[in-house]
């Protein structure tokens, strides 16, 4: 077929996993959010069901879509209820909710009261992010309602790190320590965590009882390896091909939509590589795929026009480094996968990629 092809290896998300759990000590959430950060949710969570204690999503949606391979682990949602029907939903499905304000905390606990059904909550801290999470003054609160509550479990309580320089890592963990703390007085058997991938590479005192890992899981670092001052060995887990489709030569006009920014000599070849913008790549002529150098013109929706002849029904690299393709265009490594897989057919090996 033509679509785009994905090649998710699993023995390498799998051996990324081990990396983790090994070096912090601590529990592992496996977050595949973003159908895992484009590699697959349902395949990623199965592969790791062995390895994760618990899964993480952002939606209630994405919940539902792991529950069956998830085996009855937790999966905690990360973005909190915001009225009664997604409370009610996230209580029914046996999720874990997020806990991020005074009013999260009295829904939650207003509608596992009337349904009469417990339901697990993490208590999310604000140390800097500034993105969801409570107040100092609004976790007093919030330790206070649910302490008595029959129906409303406190079993986690959690904060992430909002850059990847060390002296500001080292106050957001002062802090955390601190309130964490204070819901340990509440809430002892609370789990703590703190740290995503960049936490957990940074030590154990940062690793507290579990850490998130989303980027890592995938072969990815999410600051430069000079913050880290150390070789961290994981594994790419994903190469993405797209098909050639034609070739042809060159005698007048255009080569896709728009004027021509390079000239190109009458009779060349020109080779129909089946990818385009909807494929999630960038339209621009220089992208960040491999070969982009050799792009005729910008991207149309569903071809991509190359100088040069390939053979026809051949399958060209487009993508073996995220990190590479997202220097190239000016984004980040997260943003290129989620995008990479948008309208591909993804295949699950279980070897190591060959060097083509």
């Amino acid at each position: 077929m033509q679509k785009t092809v994905a090649i998710i290896n699993i023995k390498a998300v799998q051996e990324n996993a081990r990396f983790f759990k090994e070096r912090t000590g601590a529990k592992l959430c496996a977050v595949v959010k973003a159908n895992a950060y484009g590699h697959g949710a349902e395949e990623i969570t199965d592969a790791l069901s062995g390895l994760a204690d618990c899964f993480a999503v952002a939606l209630i949606e994405e919940g539902i879509s792991i529950k069956p391979v998830a085996y009855g682990k937790e999966i905690l949602v990360f973005s909190p209820p915001t009225d009664e029907k997604e409370a009610r939903a996230l209580i029914l499905e046996g999720f874990t909710a997020c806990v991020v304000d005074f009013a999260s905390a009295k829904l939650l606990t207003e509608q596992a009261t009337r349904l009469k059904k417990r339901v697990s909550v993490h208590l999310k801290i604000n140390t800097g992010m500034n993105r969801y999470g409570l107040t100092k003054t609004e976790l007093e609160r919030v330790c206070r309602l649910l302490a008595g509550q029959a129906f409303v479990r406190v079993s986690g309580v959690f904060s992430h790190l909002y850059t990847t320089k060390r002296k500001e890592a080292e106050k957001q963990r002062a802090l955390f320590l601190e309130r964490s703390e204070f819901c340990r007085k509440y809430f002892p058997n609370a789990v703590r965590h703190l740290s995503a991938t960049f936490g957990g590479l940074l030590g154990k005192e940062f690793s507290f009882d579990m850490v998130r890992v989303g980027i890592g899981l995938y072969g990815y670092l999410p600051c430069k390896k000079k913050f880290l001052k150390e070789e961290i060995p994981l594994k790419k887990v994903m190469r993405v091909y797209a098909k050639c489709v034609g070739v042809r030569r060159y005698f007048f006009g255009g080569a896709g939509y728009g004027a021509l920014p390079v000239k190109l000599k009458r009779q060349s070849f020109l080779s129909l590589l089946r990818v385009g913008y909807a494929d999630g790549f960038l339209r621009k002529r220089h992208n960040g795929t491999k070969g982009a150098e050799r792009n005729a013109n910008n991207l149309c929706m569903d071809i991509c026009i190359r100088k040069g002849r390939a053979k026809k029904g051949e399958w060209v690299e487009l993508m073996t480094d995220a990190d590479e393709t997202a220097r190239k265009t000016g984004t980040i490594s997260y943003e290129v996968l989620c995008s990479a897989t948008r309208r591909a057919e993804c295949r699950y090996v279980y070897e190591e990629f060959s060097n083509r």
